[in-house]
């Protein structure tokens, strides 16, 4: 929890409570942070995903972002719920458990109510779960936490939650790099037909990495395009596509994946 949320006011608070209480009433979602409720905390993405519980997703930080597309990618991760209110009175008694104060907001006796950056709900074969993703923006290795989040981990495993506690130093690593890549430009194709020059271009490139196994992505993309007189830039935006697509798999650690060889890019034997 941060000073600018300890430092909500009253009137912020008690809006935002009817709000929670009204869609609890309703059966519906409502984040309890809005990127708006953060001005100046960083860099801050709201975004659409077919994942997404309320359609749209609120980061408060390039490290959600990360913490967010790594949960995308995950096959297992049906919805993807953002800035998840606890239940004040079962996070009281989780802190009580443990013999940790509870925190209250600034220059108040009122208790604060304690959010998950994120919440997945996830499905492995007939099991369905829950997994509480913390959020801290630090280098890998140095996480340790807070006093907030062992409150948090109390309350989410008296839920019979899954809490994982993770850290990213922002967007900086090649994998969140090449994870935002791949999720632009398969985001786009999501609730749409795919046109007759975007499927040519996917069936195509599919063949050529296949065959040509020491051509580079980036030639065999151009080839696509020149080939087959298709606008400039829909080989390499074919591969995108079809990697979020998971019809091709690379090294999400490489630096630059056009630069692969095609031998290094797995691809299925038939398009799916």
């Amino acid at each position: 929890m941060t000073t600018r949320t300890l430092a909500m006011k009253k009137g912020t608070l008690h809006r935002k409570l009817k709000e929670q209480e009204k869609a609890k009433k309703d059966g519906v979602y409502r984040r309890w942070l809005h990127t708006r409720d953060m001005p100046g905390s960083g860099i801050k993405t709201r975004l659409v995903c077919e994942k997404a519980a309320a359609g749209e997703l609120h980061l408060m930080s390039e490290a959600e972002h990360a913490a967010f597309l790594e949960a995308w990618w995950r096959d297992d991760v049906e919805t993807i719920f953002d800035q998840y209110a606890l239940d004040r009175n079962e996070a009281r008694r989780a802190a009580l458990a443990i013999n940790i104060d509870y925190p209250t907001y600034a220059g108040r006796t009122e208790p604060a109510v304690l959010s998950t950056s994120l919440l997945l709900t996830t499905v492995r074969g007939k099991t369905r779960g829950r997994e509480a993703v913390s959020v801290k923006s630090v280098r890998p290795g140095e996480l340790t936490l807070t006093r907030r989040q062992l409150i948090e981990r109390k309350t989410w495993e008296d839920e019979g939650a899954v809490y994982k506690p993770v850290a990213f130093d922002g967007m900086h690593s090649n994998r969140s790099k090449n994870l935002t890549w791949i999720f632009r430009a398969h985001n786009d194709t999501v609730g749409r037909q795919l046109s007759a020059s975007e499927l040519t271009a996917q069936k195509e490139l599919l063949r050529i990495l296949r065959k040509q196994k020491e051509m580079r992505v980036v030639d065999a993309c151009r080839y696509v395009d020149s080939t087959f007189q298709l606008p400039s830039g829909s080989g390499v935006q074919a591969f995108r596509q079809l990697a979020g697509r998971k019809a091709l798999a690379f090294d999400l650690n490489a630096s630059d994946p056009v630069q692969l060889r095609a031998g290094d890019v797995w691809t299925p034997k038939v398009l799916a």
